[in-house]
């Protein structure tokens, strides 16, 4: 039994501190060649050295963390005409919730002064943002969740596309379930929403994930996993993702579960 299997099933059944950085180190390694970045900052502001070259920076992991960040480099030039055009969009967008507020303001008055009756108005929310805001923000980042739990695991997603076998990437000795990014309007609030891209890589010999539909635009991928099994959920920039599951070295993960 190698070192990294006794890590494993120490995480699966009563985790260290100590074990969910080490496994989670070893991800990380896994994606050396995937994240040729430089570090951030401690708080993913700025990348360490100045550095204006590169497009991304990875967070520097921290004891006890499950997750990988990796953000759009702020120093970048093309990361920063991105940005530029994105907060266009989205002041655009402002501009006409700002308008269309006025009008319900003003045909509020009016309909007071006529019935003597208060009108409820619409204020200028988060939400005017539109789409862009949030395409905006799904295109810079990667968030790399590591879970290593048993005997289930579960995923919830919001999608208009649902989560299906990958037919972009095949990973011997694991399942991938993907959702592109999508658009859709949200039933309750009849408001526009943007869905970051998302894949889950299930690693491990038992692992049959089954993909559930909850609700509208709402799914959830349950998996039993009867021996230790890992599953590495990417979520944002979907050109990253695909570098991501073309480039990381799955075999040394697979090689954890044996």
């Amino acid at each position: 039994m190698t070192l990294l299997t006794i890590i494993l099933i120490a995480v699966l059944g009563q985790p260290a501190a100590g074990d969910i950085d080490r496994l989670v180190a070893a991800v990380r390694s896994a994606m050396t060649s995937a994240l040729p970045f430089p570090n951030s900052d401690a708080d993913g502001s700025l990348p360490l050295g100045g550095n204006t070259e590169a497009l991304w920076m990875v967070r520097p992991l921290q004891p006890g963390d499950r997750v990988i960040e990796v953000i759009a480099n702020p120093l970048n030039q093309a990361n920063q005409l991105r940005a530029a055009r994105a907060m266009a969009q989205i002041e655009n967008n402002i501009q006409a919730a700002q308008r269309r507020a006025a009008l319900q303001y003003d045909r509020a008055v009016s309909e007071a002064k006529r019935t003597g009756k208060s009108q409820d108005v619409d204020g200028v929310t988060l939400a005017d943002e539109g789409v862009a805001g949030a395409k905006i923000d799904a295109e810079s980042h990667v968030t790399i969740d590591v879970a290593a739990t048993a005997p289930t695991f579960t995923f919830a997603l919001e999608s208009s596309i649902e989560p299906a076998p990958s037919r972009q990437v095949a990973i011997p000795g694991a399942v991938v379930i993907a959702a592109p990014s999508n658009t859709f309007r949200d039933g309750d609030t009849n408001i526009e929403r943007y869905a970051e891209a998302q894949t889950l890589v299930f690693l491990g010999r038992d692992v049959a994930p089954e993909v559930q539909k909850r609700a509208d635009h709402r799914f959830e991928v349950f998996a039993a996993a009867t021996s230790p099994a890992l599953v590495i959920r990417l979520r944002g920039n979907e050109v990253l993702i695909a570098d991501l599951l073309r480039k990381t070295d799955w075999n040394s993960l697979l090689e954890l579960l044996r």
